[in-house]
């Protein structure tokens, strides 16, 4: 995985507070390196998490250009076959 998606995982734990204490616990318990794998099941249908937000991060530097990214929020809809994203105030979307 990249050090981009770790990040991520970091930032959003950190944002999370106080209720995620025992998530930031658990973290502790994986080895160093190492990001868990995150899914979306659908009917017949699996989405990693990972590579949704791999293909969201390239879609908005390659529109918007490769400025420093402080906030990154993916909204998963399997039912409309897409996923949302809003990177540093900017909404787009990507067909899943």
């Amino acid at each position: 995985m990249s050090a981009s998606i770790k990040e991520a995982v970091d930032a959003a734990i950190e944002k999370s507070g106080p209720f995620l204490e025992s998530a930031k616990a658990a973290g502790k318990q994986f080895a160093a390196g190492y990001v868990p794998e995150i899914f979306v099941q659908d009917s017949n249908r699996q989405f990693d998490c990972a590579v949704l937000l791999e293909r969201c991060l390239a879609d908005y530097r390659e529109k918007y250009g490769s400025a420093r990214i402080s906030s990154c929020k993916l909204y998963i809809k399997p039912e409309d076959s897409t996923v949302y994203y809003v990177i540093n105030e900017i909404e787009d979307k990507l067909p899943l």
